[in-house]
């Protein structure tokens, strides 16, 4: 299996042969392979809220005021109904409406009660844990432990974090993975180096040729060219897809949020054919919403006087913008939303709603089909005796399944992944992709 370390090594005799002019460029030319995005909603998002459990009278009983409306009435605010697939019983946010396309496409999945065994509900611990696959002290991520383990393409943005500029746990590990906000703000300048507005960067082309220089590649010297090479041939790359990149005429555009700027970015690499395999993606909107979860003016669910409901709907157009934009290119990528964990059951003294277990999930995408995973059917307290939803399904089975139908990756080595887990097929990326 080629490393990132071996590429670089080869990478580093082409730019010595070369000279200043540095490495040879990548081709955009390549096969379309497979991406997996991972889109992290921190803060415990209430799952109960994102796919109501309308047809269960309980919901409404422990949840008076912040229940959403079942899908009967013509007023708006009410809950959508995602017909037979979701038997009557789990619908959506209105402030989603922007992803019922998707949904209707028959290319989307709800997880409703999803998390792992051992969670603490600590948001720290929690998010820890996911990432790394497992209640440990993990380094490496379970998506840098996929590139570890499975041969993928030499190039320093086969893994990435899209959309803000720290490493999410999830990808972090021994594969440097470069972390890029948007594309424009890889524009290196230095006025010492390029004072009049040159063509070239002058700057960067210093850089690659003191990169091109033989030193110990297992002392910390070794450790700064490797990084230094995967920020120079990551900047090449994602200027050269931003350039190239142009939407469909149907004005597709993203927001300026972490998960807009990170989605847009994606879009841009892919369709400039760069071989991107994973990416890890934030949607922070505020969900520990532990008080005034619902506006107090006009519609307490769709109002945009409160930014839950309007980032809320600005997530879903987002997921939306992406989809169109990607076209039939989808059927390559599968995008996976998840939390921490959910929250309680039952809306407490504030009006909000506290840590919680088990939470909605999403996916959409390659071969995703419309199915609601295994849930619960009732949250009285008879039968789920705890104020938070189980967790029903291990997220871990969600993200193998997609490592396995949908990357191709061999099933044994789930077990690699995710350590001591067992995993279970859930056959919820079975569609034709």
């Amino acid at each position: 299996m080629a490393t990132r370390r071996d590429f670089l090594k080869s990478l580093t005799s082409a730019a010595a042969m070369a000279g200043v002019a540095g490495a040879p460029k990548f081709s955009f030319a390549q096969e379309a392979g497979k991406t997996f995005i991972k889109v992290f909603m921190r803060g415990g998002a209430d799952g109960l809220h994102l796919f109501p459990l309308y047809g269960d009278d309980f919901y409404y009983t422990y949840r008076p005021d912040i229940a959403v409306p079942p899908p009967m009435g013509m007023e708006g605010g009410r809950t959508i109904d995602l017909g037979v697939a979701a038997g009557g019983m789990r619908g959506m946010n209105p402030n989603l409406q922007a992803m019922m396309p998707i949904w209707d496409s028959g290319n989307m999945m709800i997880a409703p009660a999803t998390s792992f065994e051992g969670a603490n509900r600590s948001h720290f611990d929690c998010q820890r844990w996911i990432g790394t696959g497992a209640r440990n002290n993990l380094i490496d991520g379970y998506m840098n432990r996929y590139m570890q383990n499975v041969t993928g393409p030499a190039h320093p943005l086969r893994g990435m974090v899209a959309g803000k500029s720290s490493i999410s746990t999830e990808i972090r590990g021994e594969i440097k993975v470069p972390a890029i906000s948007q594309a424009d703000n890889f524009n290196v300048t230095n006025r010492d180096f390029c004072a009049d507005g040159c063509a070239d960067n002058q700057l960067t082309d210093m850089m690659r040729e003191i990169a091109s220089h033989d030193v110990d590649l297992s002392a910390m010297e070794g450790i700064v060219k490797d990084n230094q090479l995967v920020m120079l041939d990551s900047i090449d790359d994602v200027a050269r897809a931003a350039s190239m990149y142009s939407t469909d005429p149907d004005e597709i555009s993203y927001s300026n949020s972490d998960l807009g700027r990170g989605l847009k970015l994606c879009a841009q690499l892919l369709k400039a054919g760069i071989p991107l395999e994973v990416a890890a993606l934030d949607w922070n909107i505020g969900w520990d919403t532990h008080s005034n979860q619902i506006a107090t003016e006009g519609n307490p669910f769709t109002d945009t006087s409160k930014r839950y409901n309007e980032r809320m709907a600005q997530g879903a157009a987002d997921f939306n913008a992406f989809w169109r934009d990607m076209g039939t290119e989808m059927a390559n990528v599968v995008v996976l939303v998840g939390s921490e964990f959910g929250r309680t059951k039952k809306q407490n003294g504030s009006v909000g709603t506290d840590h919680g277990l088990g939470g909605s999930w999403f996916a959409f995408g390659g071969p995703t089909q419309q199915a609601v995973a295994p849930d619960v059917s009732t949250i009285d307290d008879t039968v789920v005796n705890r104020n938070w939803l189980p967790t029903v399904t291990s997220y871990r089975d969600i993200v193998g399944e997609i490592m396995v139908r949908h990357m191709q990756m061999d099933q044994n080595l789930i077990s690699t992944i995710f350590p001591n887990h067992t995993f279970s097929d859930l056959e919820l990326f079975s569609a034709m992709s």
